[in-house]
């Protein structure tokens, strides 16, 4: 009887002070390739080959004003998109005003094929956010 006292003691004691261990859960960001995570202070940023105002010329030589209807002087959208850790942009957003000048604008950043170098965190690359506003002129 006593063993059994004791043990059941030994066993009271280890569940009143032991530590429950919660599981962690992912957060989205994780649940991505730890590759593909998204870091705000990036050590160094990506580069478009000749440099971001070569980039934005050919956006602008991409951008088919015929097709924005209903406007007249001055329309501008800003573009929100990532470069991606193999140098590709994806997740593009475009707003501004005139419906069809985002439109065009979208469409011209998507036909850039050209690979960016990606941003680096600790040497490793990461997922960057660029935000770059357009204006056009229209007669």
């Amino acid at each position: 009887m006593k063993k059994n006292l004791i043990l059941i003691s030994f066993l009271g004691f280890t569940l009143a002070f032991s530590q429950a261990q919660e599981e962690k859960k992912a957060t989205p960001a994780q649940k991505e390739s730890s590759r593909e995570i998204y870091v705000q202070g990036a050590d160094i940023q990506p580069s478009f080959p000749g440099g971001i105002n070569v980039f934005r010329g050919n956006v602008a030589q991409n951008i088919n004003l015929k097709k924005i209807e209903n406007a007249t002087g001055k329309v501008s959208s800003t573009a929100k998109f990532a470069i991606n850790i193999e140098g590709n942009i994806e997740s593009i957003t475009v707003v501004g005003k005139n419906t069809d000048f985002n439109k065009q604008v979208e469409n011209a950043i998507k036909s850039i094929k050209t690979k960016w170098k990606p941003a680096t965190y600790k040497s490793q690359p990461v997922k960057y956010w660029f935000q770059i506003p357009f204006a056009a002129f229209i007669d």
